[in-house]
């Protein structure tokens, strides 16, 4: 089976294949482990040109002086040499590149388009979208509640076309704890951590305010926030400042290293999210990979991910007293039997490898359909 990856979108700020391997390395990783049973070619319109094979995968770019192609003639003439059994659409947002490109190809091949945080559109594009529906023989979405807007708005015609599958995951696995605790010198008790940007969407503020409430009860626990993108940290700061509680139990990390994280993940017992939407979240998935115990709103993509509710702890998404309704709960469990039933989970059903064998199976569902 040939399976073949197309992205429309248009990346100008990398000078070499290597440059963007690095960019897309969870995504890359993911088709590293189809060619187990398939020959897998990545292509696009960039600005370089050339075919490169890294790691068992194909490579090719083609030159684009334009930030879009809308016409993308000379792409889809390569693709249709290749002759590919399935072309994965990377993203949501080219219906009109999609009618193309069944065009080009005809009704043999299978078309699978992948949910990448894409909104419903509306008016025109929605339009064209209903088009492109036609020429789609399935959609990967992390969840069905991802999908459910794209239902809603007449865009995907036969719910039996969705597939739920994440877009990638993690290589991480869980580390000594104690020995964890030792490197980063947090030592015993109950440790909580956040990993994420300080933005709305994850809505830290609601985070803290659930969590002073929790630190009446439990006055001994820390909080451990690492982020990248400091958009609310001046909120984040002045919440802190006004509560002696929080003062006394968060720690501002700041950024930390990739390849570091791990290590966080693993001595912590905890992981809080309050993400309001996601695509799918590579933080949560790092967690449960490192054992580390889901505290998340009750989004579909989170709900999904955590084996529908078993393996994690839910609220409403701004809803601090909820928050500490489920902070309180989850003190009450094993934490030990809890945290390896989590990393059991992650082992069974979202390493990278058990993710390529789920696209595989859909792959060969469609192609022998």
């Amino acid at each position: 089976m040939k399976i073949v990856f197309v992205s429309y979108d248009y990346q100008p700020h990398f000078e070499s294949n290597e440059a963007w391997i690095k960019k897309i390395w969870r995504f890359a990783r993911l088709m590293e482990l189809l060619i187990r049973q398939a020959e897998v070619i990545y292509i696009r319109n960039a600005n370089i040109s050339g075919h490169y094979m890294q790691n068992g995968v194909q490579y090719i770019y083609q030159k684009n002086v334009k930030k879009k192609s809308y016409f993308p003639f000379r792409l889809h003439n390569e693709i249709k040499k290749l002759k590919p059994d399935v072309v994965v659409v990377v993203g949501l947002r080219s219906p009109l590149q999609i009618l193309q490109l069944r065009w080009t190809l005809g009704q043999q091949t299978v078309i699978l388009a992948r949910h990448h945080a894409d909104r419903a559109p509306k008016g025109l594009r929605k339009q064209l979208q209903q088009l492109a529906d036609k020429c789609i023989d399935g959609y990967l979405f992390t969840s069905r509640g991802n999908a459910k807007e794209w239902m809603d708005a007449r865009i995907i015609s036969n719910e039996k076309k969705i597939w739920e599958i994440p877009a990638a995951s993690t290589d991480f696995y869980r580390l000594n704890k104690e020995q964890c605790r030792q490197r980063l010198g947090i030592g015993s008790g109950l440790h909580y951590i956040w990993v994420g940007r300080l933005d709305e969407n994850k809505d830290p503020v609601t985070m803290l305010n659930g969590f002073e409430k929790w630190l009446v009860k439990s006055p001994g626990v820390k909080l451990h926030i690492i982020y990248q993108e400091e958009g609310l940290l001046p909120a984040v700061k002045i919440k802190l400042a006004e509560s002696e509680l929080l003062q006394k139990a968060v720690l501002l990390h700041g950024y930390i290293p990739y390849n570091e994280l791990p290590v966080w993940y693993s001595a912590a017992d905890f992981f809080i999210s309050g993400s309001h939407r996601e695509g799918g979240s590579y933080a949560l998935l790092e967690a449960m990979a490192c054992g580390c115990i889901p505290i998340v709103t009750a989004i579909a993509p989170a709900i999904k991910v955590t084996g529908n509710g078993k393996y994690a702890f839910y609220f409403q998404a701004g809803n601090a007293n909820e928050l500490f309704e489920k902070l309180l709960e989850s003190s009450t469990i094993n934490k030990e039997e809890f945290s390896n039933a989590v990393e059991q989970y992650f082992k069974k059903e979202l390493t990278p490898a058990a993710i390529a064998d789920q696209l595989l199976g859909i792959c060969a569902t469609l192609v022998t359909k």
